[in-house]
């Protein structure tokens, strides 16, 4: 499992919110993804996450203390090739989806259409890995 998040804002810059990102890989390479969208980001947030996500041995994150407070020793806390695949995801939330790229005025207007988006996208991700894969 690789985890990462990324945060935007609602209305306005005062109100973050929190989108908890992961890739699960099985053993033959095929990929399953995870969102999960918190106005916070804190270990609570993250064990709320965890509940949605299958059990696994590793869990491969960037140095957010949250992860090694819920995986423990599961935890692999160091930037490398296999975190960049979960930064790359996120690049590509940031590219896709207005709401998430903090430098203009597309703003989310409420968290349900920001979940909403975030819906969609990961819905096309998965149509495409049926179809082309």
């Amino acid at each position: 499992m690789i985890m990462d998040e990324l945060y935007t804002f609602v209305q306005s810059k005062s109100k973050k919110y929190y989108v908890w990102t992961s890739i699960g890989v099985t053993t033959t390479g095929k990929k399953f993804y995870f969102y999960h969208l918190s106005k916070r980001k804190t270990v609570e947030e993250l064990f709320n996450f965890n509940l949605d996500l299958p059990k696994v041995d590793r869990v491969y994150s960037d140095e957010n203390f949250s992860y090694h407070n819920i995986y423990g020793d599961k935890v692999i806390q160091e930037k490398s090739g296999i975190t960049n695949i979960i930064e790359n995801l996120n690049s590509q939330l940031r590219d896709k989806i207005s709401y998430l790229v903090r430098r203009i005025r597309a703003h989310a207007k409420s968290s349900f259409w920001l979940d909403y988006r975030l819906a969609i996208f990961f819905l096309r991700i998965l149509v495409f890995i049926e179809l082309y894969v």
